[in-house]
């Protein structure tokens, strides 16, 4: 290699043809904008630019008209998270959802295809990248001549029929940067023109075999894996390993494929790169400025490079395309790629764009609501002229592999000191579009000591309504502590275990506001029944081994919910009630009010929240004592008491959590977390006093794929104490 940055340039009797080969490498990608500076700097022009993956990012934004300045600003300023590896922001999903990841925390979702377990394309769909490109390239028009830009530009990809290299030099030029950086199980496959495209790195991650075929007189490459000690190298420990380690294998052979084409005249750039990660997208202007140090080697060879363009008349730019600069009105919503979704569901998305003037923004919104949807992995556009500045809006959209049957798995497993030890597992099933208007069936099985079995169906009415009809059985297993009769003894004695089986059928109206507001409205018939493995004395009395309450009863529910994390929340807000009311059976009426907000300046995280509740039973036996259902205790629930040990049928709660941010958690943003909590409330029946009774506890968390995990100690009033674990789902009651 270092006989090519030390050979002299060959003499040329006109300027020769500088084609500048940039290579893949994720965010190691930022050194190639101190080469395009250089060049500049020095004013060689560059006839035609070749990338790859990461190469092609900044290749192709470059060639379309965007300074480095602009990219360099636009591509640090990225989360990786969010935008490489479409992580969504829980404030951005449907209302639906978000109450889906309560029952179901882990990430993981996957469904039957073909007879066959199938599962997502990659980690990331990269929805979000394709979405950001096309807003980056909107002024140009949506199938354009790469030699038309503003430099000439050729983007690598591998085709994954046959694993052959495509070079794309026409067509959508954000469809091509996407498919030339489809890393393998990072990034879902692209569909172009009816062909499926991987990484072009897998063939060519520094094509300079694609530059020499352009008719390069001289390459300017710029490559990204210098420096690194192929000695070493992760021991094969589990089938991951060995996987990452053979693409990498055969990345580096073409790799030195490539770098063998070399010729004398040729300029290869080497920055050392080696220790930057591929989503550190944050270190760009260290990364930029070791590109700058690279170029110090090669500095006599660009000179004379320069030398020879020190002749030549300046040649006139080419004119930016100006695609941006019309006037563009959409009359018309297209779609396709849709196989089981209904046409009519993304047209009434997207129809408040109908008869708007074009924005790329507005149009960039409603198809990211199209995304988060939950029904597709790609989503992308194009205008279609349709005459004059009439214009049609063609959507293209692909539906998840395992569409229409959707699984996902839950679990949990909590212990107290002293207390009790819960565990659950179970699936979730939906079956969206059993009808063109979006007749959906759920069904929810779990097993443990909270287990669930539960049928529902959900039928959109309207932009923002629906209905919801179900029915469920539910089983928990609790402990009934002493201290929820002798007021003053919290000695963690157990009278009891009672197991509480809830049947219900509910029918509601629903009405979600721009999934920020959402409003239920029904009608609920409930059996509660309690089953004692012990008698139970009740002040002269023995309680009844078996307790039982029919009811039927109204029911409105309310909430906004704008927390981004469910269980450990940096910023937003959540508020939320309901009321109910029994028209029939056991007299019957409660309610609940509930608030949390959350903070979050640099590491340091402050929650508030508050509870209040309280429910009314009125049984046709003077000497029947109706269950109680309103429960305390456990983490952020009074932590110092056990789970269940404060009961009644009036309910009061307000706490606060400091969290201070041990770590980000990498790309799948499993943030880690130690805190202390601050709590006083109380569980009390009617006839008893209210007793503030305070916690404060200290944990450590993390914010995981699979729901919570906290390990904490606390101490409350009483000398009350309480050590717990928690893992997965979180139990309520």
């Amino acid at each position: 290699m270092g006989a090519w940055a030390q050979a002299p340039v060959v003499a040329q009797a006109s300027a020769p043809s500088v084609v500048l080969v940039l290579a893949g490498g994720g965010a190691k990608g930022f050194a190639h904008l101190a080469v395009l500076r250089q060049l500049e700097q020095d004013r060689i022009p560059i006839a035609r630019i070749v990338g790859t993956s990461m190469g092609a990012v900044i290749g192709g934004l470059y060639a379309s008209g965007m300074s480095t300045a602009d990219i360099e600003r636009t591509l640090s300023q990225l989360d990786p998270s969010k935008v490489a590896l479409d992580q969504i922001d829980r404030r951005e999903l449907p209302s639906r959802t978000r109450a889906y990841q309560e029952k179901y925390p882990v990430d993981l979702e996957f469904g039957i295809k073909n007879g066959g377990v199938s599962f997502a394309r990659g980690v990331s769909d990269g929805q979000r990248f394709l979405a950001l490109l096309q807003s980056l390239t909107q002024h140009l028009p949506p199938e354009v001549d790469f030699d038309d830009l503003k430099i000439p530009f050729r983007a690598v990809a591998t085709r994954y029929r046959d694993g052959e290299m495509k070079v794309f030099d026409r067509g959508a030029l954000h469809l091509a940067i996407r498919a030339s950086m489809a890393a393998p199980a990072v990034f879902a496959p692209v569909e172009v023109e009816g062909e499926t495209y991987v990484d072009g790195g897998l063939v060519a991650n520094v094509p300079i075999e694609v530059a020499l075929a352009e008719g390069a007189d001289v390459i300017v490459a710029s490559f990204l894996g210098a420096g690194a000690d192929e000695g070493k190298t992760e021991s094969a420990s589990h089938a991951l390993v060995v996987a990452n380690r053979m693409l990498d294998i055969l990345i580096r052979q073409n790799e030195k494929r490539n770098l063998a084409l070399l010729r004398p005249q040729d300029v290869l750039v080497l920055p050392s790169v080696q220790d930057i990660g591929f989503s550190d997208f944050n270190r760009a202007p260290e990364v930029v400025q070791r590109g700058r140090e690279a170029l110090v080697p090669v500095q006599a060879r660009l000179a004379a490079l320069r030398q020879s363009f020190a002749a030549q008349t300046t040649p006139q730019t080419p004119a930016r395309l100006s695609f941006d600069q019309r006037e563009k009105r959409i009359v018309a919503i297209e779609s396709q790629g849709h196989k089981d979704v209904s046409e009519s569901f993304i047209q009434s998305m997207l129809a408040p764009m109908l008869s708007q003037e074009f924005s790329a923004q507005r149009v960039e919104r409603y198809l990211d609501e199209l995304y988060t949807s939950g029904y597709f992995d790609l989503v992308s556009y194009s205008l279609v002229q349709q005459q004059g500045d009439a214009y049609k809006l063609l959507v293209t959209v692909r539906e998840k592999p395992y569409s229409p049957h959707f699984f996902k798995t839950t679990m949990g497993f909590s212990s107290e000191v002293d207390g009790v030890t819960q565990f659950t597992a179970g699936v979730g099933y939906r079956r969206p579009w059993l009808t063109p208007s979006g007749l959906e069936l759920s069904i929810d099985a779990r097993m443990g000591t909270q287990s669930e079995l539960g049928l529902r169906f959900h039928q959109p009415l309207s932009r923002g309504w629906s209905v919801e009809t179900g029915a469920s059985l539910e089983r928990n297993v609790l402990p009934l502590y002493r201290s929820s009769f002798i007021e003053e003894n919290f000695n963690n004695q157990k009278l009891a275990y009672y197991k509480q089986t809830v049947q219900s059928l509910d029918t509601t109206l629903v009405y979600d506001f721009e999934r920020l507001v959402n409003v239920k409205l029904g009608m609920v018939s409930s059996r509660i029944r309690r089953a004692f493995d012990t008698t139970v004395v009740w002040g002269e009395d023995n309680l009844e081994t078996t307790q039982e309450i029919r009811y039927n009863a109204l029911r409105v529910k309310w909430q906004m919910d704008q927390l981004d994390s469910l269980s450990f929340p940096t910023r937003g807000y959540f508020l939320g009630g309901h009321m109910e009311r029994g028209i029939s059976g056991a007299i019957y009426s409660g309610g609940s009010l509930s608030a949390k907000w959350a903070h979050s300046e640099g590491p340091h995280i402050v929650n508030l929240g508050i509870q209040l509740a309280q429910e009314r039973v009125t049984l046709d036996c003077d000497r029947c004592r109706a269950p109680s259902n309103l429960i305390l205790g456990g983490f952020q629930n009074m932590g110092a008491y056990r789970m269940g040990q404060l009961v009644g049928d009036q309910l009061v709660h307000v706490q606060s959590t400091y969290m201070y941010r041990l770590t980000q958690g990498g790309l799948l943003n499993q943030k880690t977390y130690v805190g202390t909590v601050l709590e006083a409330g109380d569980a009390w029946a009617k006839g008893t006093a209210q007793r503030w009774r305070y916690s404060a506890t200290a944990f450590v968390a993390v914010d995981s794929k699979i729901g919570d995990i906290y390990l904490g100690a606390a101490r409350g009033s009483s000398e009350t104490y309480n050590l717990f674990l928690q893992l997965g789902r979180r139990f309520s009651f």
